[in-house]
């Protein structure tokens, strides 16, 4: 699998869009909200440095961002369980970036790749569990 990061640019912000707001996606956001387009246009205006895209060969296949420190990332369902999202976040731990991850309870997959990157959990309330890197 010939996977890579990119910088996100104008030409993503609808791939960006369409993951976020794919029904097999959506729940594993921390708000479950359909984003028009140029929602997602004002938004990336805003964030567009802070988000990257996973291309596989040279198809988009996920994104991974970081605002307020706080990791956002989608992978396509077509390509999920295939090391997409692992991938993108040990790619996004060589940026040297301070992250952490607000995880909702109930997303058991979300919980398990962040512990598998070596993210360690540090906070649990009554909606998420938060974690960040050792």
């Amino acid at each position: 699998m010939n996977l890579r990061l990119v910088e996100n640019n104008r030409d993503y912000y609808e791939v960006v869009r369409s993951l976020r707001t794919d029904p097999e996606n959506t729940n594993g956001f921390l708000e479950q909200v359909q984003i028009t387009p140029e929602q997602q246009i004002r938004y990336m205006e805003k964030y567009e440095k802070n988000y990257w895209i996973c291309l596989l060969d040279e198809s988009p296949v996920g994104f991974i961002g970081v605002v307020d420190s706080d990791i956002r990332l989608a992978v396509h369902p077509k390509f999920k369980n295939k090391g997409i999202g692992t991938f993108m976040i040990n790619e996004l731990k060589k940026l040297n970036l301070d992250i952490t991850s607000k995880v909702l309870l109930g997303n058991g997959p979300s919980q398990r790749i962040f512990e598998k990157c070596g993210f360690t959990l540090y906070k649990k309330d009554d909606k998420f569990k938060y974690y960040k890197l050792n």
